[in-house]
Formats: C-alpha cells, structure tokens, sequence
C-alpha cells in the first residue's frame, strides 16, 4: 500500500494526538521519525520532523478530519490581544520560478516548495505563529 504525507511535526505529542484521531476514524496512518526526532531533537530539521503518513487512497478523507479538528479547536481558543473567539487559519505555499531557488530551498528545506500556516485574529488582526493554549 502506498502512503503520502499528511503533516510534519516537531512536538511528538501533537504528532501523536494527530495520529490517534485518525486511527478513531479507521485511517490507515503511521508517523515515520518519530524516535530519532524524540531521542535527539537537533536532527529535526534535518529530517524534516516527524511525518504523519497516511495510505493514499483516504489521504482527503484523513485532510477533512484534521482541518475539521483545528478548525473545532479554534473556536474554543480567545484571541490573546483582544480576548475574542475570531482566530482563523492563514496558509501560504510558496514555490519559487528559478532553479535556484528551487534549489536552495531543495537543499536548505527537503522540498521546492514553502509552506507556511498562521493564525490571524479577524477582530485586532494580530497574526500569531503558534497557536495559544486553551484554558
């Protein structure tokens, strides 16, 4: 069976509540780096985190789960500017035209293309890399 990567994760417990949502749903999944990137956390970037692994045929089924979770978890998040329950997702991907910057970013990242995800309040628009934690 062929499986694609869903997500990459440098905290194992993220990772792993992640996967344990998906298995609950029948997903055929399984993280790949798992033990190195816990054993030694400096060799994360280097092997692109712990990958999230999901068998092809119900990738989309397995996508709709995790942005239906995120999307649940947001709205039970405040805004830590203006205390407001209006965060939502702002995801950029990035691929660059030239070889090499492709190149670069080949060497530099594991892949050509960038991707990137934020977190913006829609009422103060403070923009936050990480997620707050809910109390």
């Amino acid at each position: 069976m062929d499986f694609k990567k869903i997500a990459s994760y440098d905290n194992y417990l993220l990772a792993n509540m992640t996967l344990g949502l998906l298995q609950e749903n029948n997903i055929n999944c399984h993280l790949n780096d798992e033990h190195t990137v816990t054993i030694d956390p400096l060799l994360n970037h280097a092997i692109g985190g712990i990958k999230l692994m999901v068998a092809t045929p119900q990738f989309e089924r397995a996508a709709e789960l995790i942005k239906e979770a995120e999307n649940k978890y947001l709205e039970e998040i405040p805004c830590p500017h203006c205390k407001q329950h209006t965060l939502i997702i702002e995801e950029k991907t990035t691929t660059p035209t030239g070889f090499w910057q492709q190149l670069k970013n080949q060497i530099a990242y594991g892949q050509t293309s960038l991707y990137s995800k934020k977190y913006r309040c829609t009422t103060c628009k403070g923009l936050f890399d990480e997620l707050p934690m809910s109390y």
